[in-house]
C-alpha cells in the first residue's frame, strides 16, 4: 500500500470540503478579481492597510485578553495590576501591548486617509453610496474602539480622560421630558460616577460588541466592492 504524499492529503481534504461546501469556488472567486491599472496608485492601498491593521488589532487584543483582568475594585485595581504584569513580566508582553497601542493610533490615521482617498477619487458616487455609508459607520466604530480601549489600563490618565469623554457624551440638551444626554452618560458610565461599572461596560463594548459590529460591516464592505468593482478616479 502506497504511502499518501502531502499533496494527496491536501487534494483529499479539498475534495472532501468541495463535496460539502463550494470551497474551491469561493476561494477562486475571492482571489481572481481583476484589478484595473489605475488602482496601482499607492493611495488605493489605504483600504488594504486598514484591513491589515484591524486584523492585527484583533490578534493582539486576543493575546492581551489572556492576562487582562477587567476589575477596578481595590487599590491597586486588578485591571491596573494586570496591565503592569503584561508590560513587565509576560514574555513579549511589552511588544504585544505596544503593537496594540500604536496600531490603534495608526489605524485612525489610515482610516482618515482611506476616507479622504475615497472622497477625492469620487468613489462615494452612485452606485457606491451604500458602501460609503458603511465606511463612515466603520470609521465611527474605530473611534469608539479607541475611546473604550483608553480606559482599560485604569491609570490616572485613563480615568480622567474617560471622565471628560463621558461629560461630552452627556452634554446633549434635554428634548422635552427626555434627558437624552443624562441617559447616554448613565448608560455608558454604569452608575453615578466613573468606577468598576464603567470599566466593565467599556471592556464589554471594546471586546465583544465592537469587534462583532466591525467584522459584520467589513464583510458587507467587501461584498459591495466585489459587486461594484473598484471605482475609476474622477
Amino acid at each position: 500500500m502506497a504511502i499518501p504524499t502531502p499533496r494527496d492529503v491536501q487534494l483529499a481534504v479539498v475534495d472532501w470540503l468541495d463535496s460539502r461546501f463550494p470551497f474551491t469556488e469561493t476561494v477562486d472567486e475571492a482571489l481572481t478579481q481583476r484589478v484595473p491599472n489605475y488602482a496601482n496608485a499607492f493611495y488605493y492601498c489605504f483600504g488594504g492597510m486598514v484591513f491589515i491593521l484591524i486584523v492585527l488589532q484583533i490578534l493582539t487584543g486576543i493575546f492581551l485578553s489572556f492576562y487582562y483582568v477587567p476589575d477596578a475594585a481595590g487599590i491597586p485595581a486588578p485591571a491596573y495590576t494586570s496591565v503592569n504584569f503584561i508590560t513587565n513580566h509576560v514574555y513579549l508582553g511589552w511588544l504585544i501591548r505596544g503593537i496594540h497601542f500604536w496600531g490603534a493610533n495608526l489605524l485612525i490615521v489610515m482610516v482618515v486617509l482611506h476616507m479622504a482617498r475615497v472622497y477625492w477619487t469620487g468613489s462615494y458616487r452612485a452606485p457606491r453610496e451604500l458602501n460609503w455609508m458603511v465606511g463612515i459607520a466603520m470609521m465611527f466604530i474605530v473611534l469608539v474602539f479607541s475611546l473604550t480601549g483608553y480606559l482599560l489600563p485604569w491609570d490616572t490618565k485613563a480615568y480622567w480622560a474617560t471622565a471628560v469623554t463621558l461629560q461630552v457624551a452627556g452634554s446633549p440638551p434635554p428634548i422635552g421630558p427626555l434627558d437624552i444626554g443624562g441617559w447616554i452618560k448613565t448608560l455608558l458610565q454604569g452608575g453615578t460616577v466613573v468606577g468598576p461599572g464603567t470599566l466593565q461596560r467599556f471592556f464589554s463594548i471594546h471586546v465583544f460588541l465592537l469587534p462583532a459590529a466591525i467584522l459584520l460591516l467589513m464583510y458587507v464592505h467587501f461584498r459591495l466592492i466585489r459587486q461594484h468593482g473598484i471605482s475609476e478616479p474622477l
